[in-house]
């Protein structure tokens, strides 16, 4: 059971802090110990690709040192996935105190940010992904391909000689389309990026214990985000905002209809920007980011895209199978039940390591090489139904589409990577690039 998955804003700052380095330190030990999802989880240094290797094969759904069962394989993947029986919460967990390095029960969630939004059941998820379809989804996001295009070329006309393309370009391109979709009024985007930022820390901080410095920041993101789009859907709902013209809030509103969620369509709303924004802003940053480094990894790629533009769906289907923006996807068993030929309990957890299932042998030839033009046997387990990701996934994957789309078409013919990488610390969902420096080539 997740019972010491707490909400940080119950606990006083000792108590807080005692939460987070007694769960720092039961994943350090038990990595110590060669658990390769301790290891995993410490995100401290080691390619988890190398811990992969050791994952495979049969049984496909292994029981970690961790008392967590695990799977590498895509076809147990797909299956835990797929499972309406399998949430992202556990409906029994009481989160009163915190976890201590004696505790007898073992240490699986760590923060619960948002219950009612980052734990929702699938059966609500389901009804929540109906109500934004009309404003959401595929065809709907559609709509704004060109709007977005327009962005991506300022925010790249913008930039001269050499850049990092996380801070100045993905991340300043992705929240500057996402305010746009809202209709956010200008003089309130820089804050909206500077909560986006912090909001994006929560897939992260579910699995893996940040520091109480990002807790704080999190929690206060978190919530300065949320106290930001209720007051944006209130002012549309009502016509006080004087904002013209169709945008993402008031697709969003018009969509209220029965066997939703909640019965107040405002809220609604709200939870389902909160979902797209909290989500998507990150998990498109760090897809433009995962995509261009697999890219300019093999040169011969990067120019394929360059010379033909149009393959840009495929480069981003590649890296979402390649180098997932979202590595880790964790399910609850609602019940007693059979997965992948292991008898699981009820309030068991599982987790789907989706960059090792991506990149299974037995499905996909030749899979650590990055092909843009793959036809794969079968699709990968990104962004799937079904999960908070998958929500986003219409948007998420047009917005990345022509990020790429601009920079291979009007960005600089020659990129290096000369400088170091720098990921994010304690991000082993995301494995969140923080730092992103190219030099523009001569």
């Amino acid at each position: 059971m997740t019972k010491h998955q707490i909400d940080p804003r119950l606990f006083t700052e000792s108590d807080l802090t005692r939460h987070l380095l007694a769960a720092r330190g039961t994943q350090w030990m038990r990595g110590n110990r060669g658990d390769p999802y301790a290891l995993i989880l410490r995100a401290q240094g080691i390619d988890p690709h190398v811990l992969y290797r050791g994952m495979r094969g049969r049984p496909a759904l292994r029981q970690s040192e961790s008392d967590v069962w695990v799977t590498a394989d895509h076809a147990a993947g797909a299956e835990v996935l797929a499972d309406p029986r399998l949430g992202p919460a556990d409906a029994r967990a009481r989160r009163r105190r915190v976890f201590g390095l004696d505790s007898r029960t073992t240490l699986k969630h760590v923060l619960a940010v948002d219950d009612s939004l980052l734990g929702m059941d699938r059966a609500a998820l389901s009804r929540l992904t109906e109500f934004a379809a009309p404003a959401l989804g595929p065809g709907a996001v559609e709509e704004h391909r060109e709007a977005v295009r327009e962005v991506c070329a300022e925010t790249l006309g913008s930039i001269d000689g050499d850049f990092d393309l996380m801070t100045d370009y993905a991340r300043a391109c992705v929240t500057e389309v996402y305010a746009r979709l809202l209709a956010l009024p200008v003089e309130r985007r820089p804050e909206f990026a500077e909560l986006c930022s912090g909001a994006g820390l929560a897939l992260d901080a579910q699995l893996c214990p940040p520091t109480l410095e990002m807790t704080h920041r999190l929690i206060a993101s978190y919530d300065g985000l949320r106290h930001l789009l209720a007051d944006l859907v209130a002012a549309r709902a009502d016509g006080a905002d004087p904002t013209s013209g169709p945008d993402v809030v008031r697709g969003l509103l018009r969509g209220a209809g029965p066997g939703t969620p909640h019965a107040d369509p405002a809220e609604n709303t709200t939870s389902a920007l909160m979902l797209t924004v909290v989500i998507g802003v990150e998990v498109t940053a760090q897809l433009v980011c995962g995509a261009m480094l697999a890219l300019l990894e093999q040169p011969d790629e990067w120019e394929s895209l360059r010379a033909d533009p149009e393959l840009t769906a495929g480069a981003v289907e590649e890296t979402l199978r390649h180098s997932p923006p979202v590595r880790l996807e964790s399910r609850i068993a609602g019940e007693a039940m059979s997965v992948a030929g292991q008898p699981v309990g009820k309030g068991d957890q599982i987790v789907v390591l989706v960059d090792a299932a991506n990149r299974d042998p037995e499905v996909f030839s030749e899979p650590d090489r990055f092909r843009i033009t793959r036809r794969p046997a079968a699709p990968h387990l990104s962004l799937t139904s079904g999960s908070y990701p998958g929500f986003v996934a219409p948007l998420v994957r047009m917005v990345a589409q022509e990020a790429l789309r601009t920079l291979a078409g009007q960005g600089p013919a020659r990129l290096r990577t000369d400088a170091e990488v720098i990921r994010r610390i304690r991000s082993p969902v995301l494995g969140g690039v923080a730092r992103y420096p190219v030099t523009v080539a001569q």
